[in-house]
């Protein structure tokens, strides 16, 4: 599958042309780079905004739909906010290669830092801290508390406490807020096995004759303003002229480059491959110890698609495309010094691309998958050779940045 065409070769054989090209054969010509350094930052910079742009308008959409489920609750509109959730998540996903950058979602003290990835996207989930869990659970990865926000009516549910919940007890899976709160509340608990290919089962009278219905009605709603509000001080400090694209601007050229594409490398040879990945693949927890509760979306079973969409958003970074957005890129500036290097950083990108949509677009979901895989054993897998493409991928983009005289 090729998702990109090799567009730099134009650029490189006219700059080989510009500089084969002279009136006088005595006369040294210095040639002029035909890719700007400070084209690729601003189109990143762009990107970055856009991408979180339209995150936020899908978390505004699915805020919306979730407000008329709230008002009105019924099974179809239970449904629509399900639907609404994967849209949503679906464009997130790909602003996940922002990460490990020293940019604003994951840096802490700095005058520039917002530093509220973990409170969007933290995971895996004791989701008893936040609802009621299945009698038995607790062992899976539910978590061992003995009171839970929703039922506790002590507690005013509004969004200062829940954040202050938020890796309650410096635990890292007291997760209350974010995406996974959300696909919390709208699945619940997955208490089926993998090969029942079932997600969770949480039913929409949770909204409506369960006990603590109002309760968890009203953090529904708190948590998704949460969401949004978060997402919206991300596209407002990217934007033109905002808080970190003034600073971000304002780098060095190599330093801008060099933060951006550890991002690339960082999720692709580490966060995704690795924790996401092969540590699922090894993992004993959840349901029948097989892994269940390490998965990435694992109330929803979308973590397919979170695998795809991670991946695709190094891809943007890495070649400089999003949406209508085509500009100039990391990829352009390795065929310009070293047009060898560039082939293979574009192999390796397809190629793990091309691994990446298997998993992303398999019939079966990632938790059955994983059971069918080891590393220790050789049972090799789309999950293992999406991984391993991951890496070899992540291996070229360090190797490319070496080409331009950049060391990750």
């Amino acid at each position: 599958m090729n998702f990109r065409v090799h567009k730099s070769l134009l650029c490189l054989g006219l700059s080989i042309a510009l500089f084969s090209c002279s009136s006088d054969d005595d006369e040294e010509i210095t040639p002029v780079p035909s890719v700007s350094k400070e084209a690729v930052i601003t189109n990143y910079a762009n990107i970055a905004y856009q991408s979180y742009n339209d995150s936020y308008n899908s978390a505004v959409n699915l805020k919306s739909v979730l407000d008329d489920f709230i008002t009105t609750p019924t099974q179809a509109g239970f449904d629509a906010s399900k639907i609404a959730w994967f849209a949503a998540r679906e464009i997130y996903g790909q602003t996940e290669a922002y990460r490990g950058a020293n940019g604003p979602i994951d840096t802490p003290n700095q005058p520039w830092s917002i530093d509220n990835e973990g409170q969007m996207n933290a995971w895996p989930m004791e989701e008893a801290l936040v609802d009621y869990v299945a009698i038995g659970s607790e062992g899976e990865g539910a978590g061992t508390y003995d009171f839970n926000i929703i039922s506790d009516i002590s507690i005013v549910i509004n969004a200062a406490s829940i954040s202050s919940y938020n890796e309650f007890e410096n635990n890292e899976a007291s997760v209350t807020t974010g995406w996974h709160a959300i696909e919390f509340l709208l699945w619940g608990q997955d208490n089926t096995l993998p090969s029942e290919n079932l997600a969770g089962q949480r039913e929409f009278t949770d909204y409506t004759t369960a006990d603590n219905a109002d309760r968890r009605a009203q953090y529904l709603s708190v948590v998704t303003d949460l969401l949004i509000n978060d997402l919206l001080d991300l596209v407002n400090t990217w934007n033109t002229s905002g808080t970190y694209r003034t600073v971000f601007d304002n780098l060095e050229e190599n330093v801008a480059i060099t933060q951006f594409v550890f991002g690339a490398f960082f999720i692709a040879g580490d966060e995704l491959s690795g924790e996401r990945m092969f540590v699922a693949v090894d993992s004993d927890g959840g349901i029948g110890g097989l892994g269940q509760e390490d998965e990435h979306s694992c109330f929803s079973d979308n973590t397919n698609r979170d695998v795809f969409a991670n991946a695709k958003g190094v891809y943007n970074v890495i070649f400089g495309e999003y949406g209508s957005i085509n500009g100039v890129s990391f990829y352009d500036l390795v065929v310009e010094a070293d047009a060898v290097q560039g082939q293979k950083l574009l192999d390796a990108g397809n190629i793990a691309m091309a691994k990446a949509t298997i998993v992303g677009n398999n019939s079966q979901p990632f938790d059955l998958l994983i059971t069918q895989e080891s590393v220790g054993n050789g049972q090799i897998g789309p999950i293992i050779e999406s991984a391993r493409a991951l890496e070899d991928w992540a291996n070229e983009i360090s190797a490319s940045a070496s080409a331009i005289g950049i060391n990750l």
